[in-house]
């Protein structure tokens, strides 16, 4: 896979993955996805702006 792909699948899972997120933290972690540089950057944004108390 390339990292277009990456990022699209990492996108779909963030748009339906469980538990559910709200719209603005799908927008925050969609946005860090996109300027992400490596694939280890997008893991640890995604990680970052996860919720933690779920």
């Amino acid at each position: 896979m390339n990292e277009e792909q990456y990022k699209f699948l990492c996108k779909w899972m963030v748009g339906n993955g469980r538990p559910p997120l709200s719209q603005i933290e799908k927008e925050l972690i969609k946005q860090a996805i996109d300027s992400a540089q490596s694939p280890m950057e997008m893991v640890v944004s995604i990680l970052a702006l996860l919720p933690r108390n779920q």
